[in-house]
């Protein structure tokens, strides 16, 4: 049967239909059966709370005021412009949700797990606050009702005040409610069944009154305005108003004290886990709510608005109020402005006015203080904030899980403001509470519609993305309208309600829209960075491939690239697995299973086929086994490496800047960064610079081992990429020093930092110091001499490293500690040759990362290799860097040097050379030997130079020609870095990445 046309009969169906389920869930109880959950249908459980939510009492009191000032056609507007509010809010939340299973938290769960936990966490305590004091708003207006009643029938006051008999009675009122609140939803139908039929009951003695206005005196109701229907009070009179009467009245104001009565088209979705069929009842039910409540409206606002006069007095007060001008002492005391109670007048019996407005008040009062507490209950118990207090509320009771603390909760609030009394500040706060609710609903629908993920599948069609966000302007437009003052403190309380969620980031994800629409939002960037035809020099940014290895382990050149976050270039952290640890165990498995299946047979072959066809058969499963090893742990380091870079108060920010972070499997580290450097990054968020580790184990490594180091320099430069090479031996960049020796050494990977060897003994004592510790991070074995490597064996240690990075997280210092372990007050920059500008480009950012600007400034220094006592020429030189740095805006100290670098070095310095390197001098060829002079006298000059003041060297690395011997290049390197503070060897590609063109 059609709900809008049943009358009380359809109504008292409802209440039995409640009653029997009751009657069900108690019968299974007795015959000793788990009683189901007593879920309702959608015309108990959302249309009919729904229609005692927007049926309020503000259709009792203050609907004639309405049409009085606005007139019948304004009126009429009025209730089309709040019923579109709510009509486009309610399409909105019909879309989101028909779009998946609705669980408990209503208008909470839908923004939730649409929007986000941070919008959601949002929006529910607020909705949660704006129920439970609306609660005690409705009760108040009962007690204030119930009290006129008491005076008017000569039954006199309870206490003797009528303050403190509103207080009892509305205390006395909110325990009777609660008590009906915790019997459960079936109570609660029956009542909501009883409340409806008062309702209509009430409704139909106005509209059937109207035709009388002799009833129950003529003489009375003329005097209170009241004097018969006919066509009349079309046009609005925009008086002003006794209770506020230097208060303009217009469209907007009229709208704001009307625009109540069109909410609660929520009702039904604060029950959603009480229904049961949630994405089919709240639709149906609360679009069926809303129209019939607009239909009732108009037929209210005509009936009103023809049976009564705007103004009446018999002493011609009327005449004295106007739209411009007013006369307190001359208040008129009848008509549709000045009498607020003329509805009464109009009923066919008064009675049933007030018990209209009865069952208007307590029908508000009964939805919201069992809605408020399910919307607590799904906040507590998604655990978004941190507080234990708030979190009990989460628990429910029974097979309903009925949220019996939040109950109690609500009931506390809704008395202590009930005790206070006076709600006039606070009541416009509370409807702004319910107007952004509205408002991100509509957003809700919008975001997860504009966003186009696959995910988004709503079986409700009747809905438009731009009605939606037309709704949610709308929403914020009508709040501001209503009160501007208020919707600004409201703004301000939803504001740090979602910093604080930002802040605290729950560890939950819901698949929020927000989400779908940042990865389109990415997809379309790259795909419009990738059209633009070349770069030019003025957008160039660095770009970092990391070869930092396992995330626990390669966090020091992670921490130093992290520094360099001004130049918001992508920052790819590159871990090389060794593929034999991981093919040993997946080759074990392969024959074990081969063992346990037992031997395929092919039909309709040969004998000898039968063999050949079982040999491909075994090859093809041990393929698939080592790649299915090799794949899932490569996912299992990416998930640690991710998990590193997100570590808390690691970083300078919630994680590291633009770092991401990636892993192969190789058989050794320059097949890995072969591959690294074909397939790292997409599109033009590729990285540009390759970023190494000292291989500081290089002395004690194999001549294999060296040789694939310095092929890794040659291949990032012949490959047109910068390289920068970091040397920290006092460990100021290092994330790890604190991680005990017993956890490092033991990674199954090739490590992809350099300064770890690929095998071999380790060449730090068994029994470290605390230097030795921090070294043996960087030259420990990776192989367990023992040949047993759990951290290699995909099962349940897979996740090792992620479990280890959690542990170290809270132990190791963050990049904040930064200043105080970074000493000196210089970035010192050793220009030798024109890279194209990489080497003046990198220190420069790391000057100017926040918790190093005003510590370290920039020192240029520049060789100039002519004879002594040319200082005009030195001048000369240093001139046209400051003014190169000028050009290039960079602020700096230019130190120009004259030294002979064609001069032979000290003999200490060749005595030095000779007892690092691993390849005899006397076996070097001229033009090798007079390079490795050329690199000894540099060597000097930075020895000579580099003070106290020196907290990072930038340095232009050499180039590693071709046909050098293996370990030349590597001795070049350790007689430039040693003996230094932080170094970092640095090359450009040649590509200019500077420019002073505008």
């Amino acid at each position: 049967s059609d709900p809008r046309g049943g009358g009380g009969g359809e109504l008292a169906r409802l209440a039995k239909a409640a009653s029997a389920a009751a009657s069900a869930g108690a019968g299974q109880a007795a015959a000793g059966q788990a009683p189901a959950a007593n879920k309702l249908s959608w015309k108990e459980g959302v249309f009919v709370p729904c229609l005692l939510n927007i049926w309020g009492v503000i259709m009792f009191l203050r609907l004639g005021w309405v049409v009085g000032e606005a007139g019948v056609l304004f009126a009429c507007l009025i209730v089309v412009a709040s019923k579109l509010v709510t009509t486009v809010t309610a399409l909105s939340l019909c879309a989101i949700c028909t779009n998946g299973e609705v669980q408990g938290g209503g208008v909470y769960f839908l923004i939730s797990r649409a929007l986000g936990p941070i919008f959601g966490g949002t929006i529910g305590i607020l909705f949660f606050v704006a129920q439970a004091v609306a609660t005690s708003m409705y009760v108040i207006g009962f007690a204030e009702s119930f009290e006129e009643v008491l005076i008017s029938s000569g039954a006199g006051s309870i206490t003797g005040d009528a303050r403190w008999d509103i207080t009892v009675i509305g205390l006395i009122t909110s325990v009777l409610l609660l008590c009906v609140a915790l019997v459960g939803v079936g109570w609660y139908a029956k009542c909501q069944g009883g409340l409806l039929v008062t309702l209509v009951v009430a409704m139909l003695a106005v509209i059937i009154g109207a035709a009388y206005p002799g009833i129950p005196d003529a003489e009375a109701n003329l005097a209170a305005g009241f004097d018969g229907v006919s066509v009349r009070n079309l046009e609005p009179s925009w008086l002003r108003d006794p209770a506020r009467p230097n208060t303009a009245q217009t469209f907007f104001t009229v709208f704001a004290v009307f625009f109540p009565a069109a909410t609660g088209v929520m009702a039904g979705a604060n029950l959603s886990g009480d229904l049961k069929d949630p994405s089919s009842a709240i639709p149906k039910g609360t679009l069926a709510a809303i129209s019939l409540t607009f239909v009732s409206y108009i037929a209210l606002i005509v009936v009103v608005g023809f049976a009564g006069q705007v103004c009446f007095s018999a002493e011609g007060y009327c005449a004295f109020w106007t739209e411009d001008s007013f006369d307190e002492s001359r208040v008129p005391e009848g008509g549709l402005v000045f009498n607020k109670l003329i509805m009464k007048n109009i009923a066919i019996w008064s009675p049933l006015f007030y018990l209209g407005v009865f069952a208007a008040t307590l029908s508000s009062a009964l939805a919201s203080l069992v809605g408020a507490p399910r919307i607590l209950q799904s906040v507590a118990s998604d655990k978004l904030f941190p507080w234990g207090w708030f979190n009990y509320f989460g628990a429910g009771r029974g097979v309903n899980n009925e949220p019996v603390r939040a109950y109690i909760l609500t009931f506390v609030i809704n008395c202590c403001c009930v005790v206070i009394g006076n709600l006039d500040v606070i009541a416009p706060l509370i409807s702004n509470f319910f107007m952004v609710s509205y408002a991100f609903t509509n957003y809700a629908c919008f975001a997860s519609s504009i966003a186009r993920y696959p995910g988004w599948r709503p079986s409700f069609r009747y809905y438009n993305k731009w009605l939606s966000l037309f709704g949610f302007v709308l929403c914020i437009a009508v709040m501001f309208l209503m009160d501007w003052v208020v919707s600004i403190i409201t703004v301000g309380i939803a504001a740090m309600l979602y910093w604080y969620l930002l802040w605290l980031d729950p560890a939950v994800n819901w698949g929020a829209a927000g989400e779908a629409r940042k990865y389109l939002s990415t997809l379309k960037g790259i795909e419009e960075l990738q059209n633009i035809e070349g770069q030019h020099v003025k957008t160039y940014r660095p770009q970092y491939l990391i070869m930092a290895g396992p995330p626990h382990r390669g966090g020091k050149l992670i921490k130093f690239v992290s520094l360099l976050s001004k130049g918001n270039g992508i920052v790819i952290c590159a871990d090389v697995i060794r593929a034999a640890e991981i093919e040993r165990d997946s080759i074990d498995t392969s024959v074990s299973r081969r063992n346990h299946d037992g031997v395929v047979r092919l039909e309709g072959i040969t004998e000898e086929g039968e063999e050949d066809a079982e040999v491909e058969h075994h090859a093809h499963s041990e393929m698939a086994s080592k790649l299915a090893a090799r794949l899932r742990m490569v996912n299992v380091r990416r998930a640690a490496g991710d998990d590193f870079l997100a570590t808390r108060g690691m970083w300078a920010g919630r994680r590291c800047p633009g770092a991401f972070y990636d892993a192969v499997v190789a058989d050794s580290l320059g097949e890995g960064f072969h591959s690294l450097i074909q397939t790292a990054g997409v599109g033009r968020m590729r990285p540009n610079t390759v970023v190494l580790g000292y291989k500081s184990n290089w002395r004690a490594s194999s001549m294999v081992e060296i040789k694939e180091y310095e092929q890794i320099i040659r291949i990032a430069l012949a490959s047109e990429l910068g390289i920068m090479i970091l040397r920290d031996d006092l460990g100021h960049f290092d994330l790890n020093s604190l991680v005990p020796s017993k956890n490092r050494g033991q990674s199954t990977s090739t490590s992809s930092d350099p300064g770890v060897t690929a095998g071999g003994a380790s060449s730090v004592p068994a029994t470290p110091t605390s230097d030795a510790v921090e070294l043996q991070l960087e030259e420990g074995t990776l192989d367990d001499p023992s040949g047993d490597d759990s951290s290699s064996k995909v099962g349940p240690d897979e996740d090792r490293n992620v479990r280890l990075n959690r542990a170290l997280s809270s132990r190791i210092p963050g990049i904040a500690s930064l200043p105080s372990t970074l000493s000196g007050d210089t970035i010192d920059v050793w220009w030798v040759a024109d890279d194209g500008g990489l080497t003046m480009l990198i220190p420069y950012l790391l000057s100017q990362h926040r918790l190093l600007r005003g510590h370290q400034k920039l020192r240029v220094f520049t060789i100039t290799n002519y004879n002594v006592n040319e200082t005009s020429k030195l001048q000369k030189t240093e001139f046209r860097m400051v003014h190169l740095l000028k050009k290039f805006r960079i602020k700096a100290e230019v130190v120009a040097i004259e030294a002979n670098l064609n001069t032979h070095p000290a003999a200490a310095t060749l005595e030095e050379f000779d007892t690092i390197t691993k390849v005899p001098t006397d076996s070097l060829t001229l033009a090798e030997r007079l390079k490795t002079h050329h690199i000894l006298r540099i060597t000097e000059v930075m020895r000579e130079r580099t003070d106290s003041n020196s907290a990072v060297v930038f340095m232009t690395l050499p180039l590693p020609d071709t046909g050098l011997p293996v370990g030349l290049y590597s001795s070049w390197l350790y007689m430039l870095t040693t003996g230094m503070p932080p170094t970092v060897l640095i090359r450009g590609a040649g590509t200019p990445v500077l420019t002073f063109v505008c």
